[in-house]
């Protein structure tokens, strides 16, 4: 490993995990530059020096890269500002884990879905609306879903049961889509899997499998992530079936780099591949990677940004030594009803407890939580170990009852999104 000592990194993202950008930074002697239009951000909290220059703005990006001598720029996890900064990295001669070529084509839930079919990895069917959206579904075919093609989060998605839904969710999923594009296809049971896979030097290295557990917002007919469950069960399954058409799906795009997850919906017997994202997911999979592989994705990012060169192991673990190692690892997202945060309670009493490996907030006090039934209405990520469906039940008690969000009237804001006693866990031992 080279020293990084007296680099200068600009860093465009991810408050989720400052602590261990933070904790990379410092232990290697970086010099961390921060800079966006929202200064509240938590990435500012942390930085040794900070601009109010807009990310995406190519052209200042370029003279403030130049002027403040930077080595490096790490882009975190916003996918309009990852768009943006790949392409002017790329300009620069910089080392970056993607190309805007490659950035674009993955948003692209269309253009994935083609790429799945040439690799022979199975996808839901869809529907065209070139002879109108009240021609484009037969009537035995609902329901169906439609989400904008190039959205992300949950925004703009639906679940349409007739022609009236259909309508309207193809509205809904357009307005949601920045090219105003819209994808309408079979509604596949959406209980399914995450794959992760992290690549270096051009070798896709799996990183776990989880059972993602959705939950429906009722107002907006949406579904969110509501668990995440590692390692799944089906994960030899998965792996046998589908591993080495995935590695060369990654070849056929050239993808070098950084970390990808792909979703997969499972109706019980079949899989099918639904979207990819080339960035760590929304629910901070940087730590079950780093519990499950030994490896330390922020570390390894910053380290390539930096030199160019490429190294996954060798860093020190994300994962605290006193975390108590089980044979599972959850991710529960916490989801809040409308209001302003004004009051926050418990998050030191569950960071204290020994089967916690991090609690990562997406909010902070005085944030305003709008009614969209996105991840939009997520409060916080609790990761933890558990051993069995009776200790994860009893975990999921405890967050319920020690965390507390409160708006500002003095009600709580957390909604019971998954109820431990009335929560099935899947049992695949039979597939």
């Amino acid at each position: 490993m080279r020293s990084l000592k007296g680099k200068r990194l600009l860093i465009l993202g991810g408050s989720l995990w400052k602590e261990a950008i933070k904790s990379f930074a410092d232990d290697n002697g970086i010099t961390l530059i921060a800079t966006g239009n929202d200064t509240s951000a938590g990435i500012f909290s942390i930085a040794d020096e900070k601009y109010t220059v807009n990310s995406t703005d190519a052209e200042a990006m370029k003279k403030l890269i130049a002027d403040k001598m930077i080595d490096g720029v790490y882009m975190g996890g916003s996918e309009v500002v990852i768009s943006a900064a790949c392409k002017y990295i790329n300009e620069l001669g910089m080392p970056c884990y993607c190309t805007h070529e490659q950035w674009e084509y993955l948003q692209d839930k269309a253009k994935f879905k083609e790429l799945c079919i040439k690799h022979g990895l199975p996808v839901a069917k869809r529907y065209s609306a070139e002879n109108g959206i009240e021609n484009a579904v037969p009537e035995s075919d609902y329901p169906v879903i439609t989400k904008p093609t190039d959205g992300c989060g949950s925004n703009g998605f639906s679940v349409c049961r007739d022609p009236g839904e259909l309508k309207a969710g193809y509205e809904r999923a357009a307005a949601a889509s920045p090219s105003g594009s819209v994808i309408i296809e079979k509604f596949v049971k959406n209980d399914g899997v995450v794959v992760f896979y992290t690549l270096s030097g051009g070798e896709a290295i799996f990183s776990g499998l989880e059972d993602k557990y959705p939950v429906r917002f009722e107002e907006q007919g949406s579904y969110v992530a509501g668990m995440h469950l590692f390692g799944s069960l089906l994960t030899d399954k998965f792996r046998a079936l589908y591993e080495e058409k995935l590695k060369e799906l990654f070849r056929d795009i050239g993808l070098k780099e950084g970390p990808v997850w792909i979703e997969v919906f499972y109706d019980g017997e079949n899989f099918f591949f639904n979207e990819v994202g080339y960035r760590y997911s929304g629910s901070v999979s940087i730590y079950p990677v780093d519990y499950y592989v030994g490896i330390n994705e922020v570390a390894s990012d910053i380290y390539f940004a930096l030199t160019g060169e490429s190294l996954l192991y060798g860093f020190k673990s994300l994962c605290r030594k006193e975390l108590e190692r089980k044979n599972r690892y959850a991710i529960f997202c916490v989801h809040v009803s409308p209001g302003t945060i004004t009051s926050v309670s418990g998050i030191e009493r569950l960071e204290a407890l020994g089967n916690v490996a991090v609690v990562s907030k997406t909010k902070e006090l005085g944030d305003t939580v709008r009614s969209t039934g996105t991840v939009g209405q997520t409060y916080a990520y609790v990761h933890f170990t558990y051993s069995d469906d009776g200790e994860l039940k009893e975990m999921l008690r405890t967050i319920r009852r020690e965390l507390k969000v409160k708006d500002e009237n003095g009600n709580d804001m957390i909604r019971t999104s998954i109820d431990p006693d009335t929560l099935t866990i899947r049992d695949y031992s039979d597939r």
